[in-house]
């Protein structure tokens, strides 16, 4: 968006805050959006259109239990609204979210190191060795004991280690000889990409 004052006049509608309140917490598609907040499918439809149009959200599809896939909508997870108000000043500025975990940090620096050595490494040996050292330090992200399914920077916390730690299974396994399952995990976890989704941190 050019302006911030499209941003004000998108969120300035209640129907809409209601939706971002919602999404604010999980993921929703649009049927279940529209029992929660008593408004018409249509009517929530266009509100998403908007909301999307205005990168304040994005959709994905997923899996449903029931069988067909659901269209469903999140927060995009690099936006953020500040507004600053003081008697010489009103200003509104979209800015990116940062990750606010010390431990991620330090970490996360040490893990996309090894990453960028495993694809620079022509020794297949060297290639499994940080592979397995970044399947570890992966792990000691995702039992983080301050975990908070609620928490922005937790969240993609355990979204990136998960990633981290699926590169570094595809590698151990084609490394022992197993090039099927490995391509399998590969093509798995190039399909949840596509779909929004992130692996899971169970392997």
């Amino acid at each position: 968006m050019k302006s911030m004052d499209k941003v004000l006049q998108i969120v300035g509608n209640e129907n809409r805050r209601k939706i971002l309140t919602l999404l604010s917490k999980e993921p929703h598609y649009i049927s279940q959006i529209a029992k929660k907040l008593d408004v018409t499918q249509p009517a929530i439809l266009k509100h998403l259109s908007i909301l999307e149009r205005a990168g304040l959200i994005e959709s994905f599809w997923r899996k449903s239990s029931l069988g067909a896939a659901r269209k469903y909508y999140k927060i995009c997870d690099s936006v953020g609204i500040e507004i600053a108000i003081n008697p010489k000043d009103f200003r509104v500025a979209r800015r990116p979210q940062k990750m606010s975990c010390p431990r991620y940090l330090e970490m996360e620096k040490v893990m996309k190191q090894l990453t960028e050595e495993i694809n620079r490494a022509e020794d297949a040996a060297l290639k499994v060795a940080k592979a397995q050292k970044l399947s570890e330090m992966a792990d000691v992200l995702l039992s983080c004991e301050d975990y908070d399914g609620g928490n922005w920077s937790c969240e993609n916390c355990r979204r990136i280690a998960s990633l981290r730690k699926e590169a570094s299974q595809i590698i151990l396994h084609v490394s022992r000889g197993d090039i099927e399952l490995g391509l399998r995990r590969l093509t798995r976890t190039i399909n949840q990409l596509v779909s929004g989704l992130l692996p899971s941190s169970k392997h």
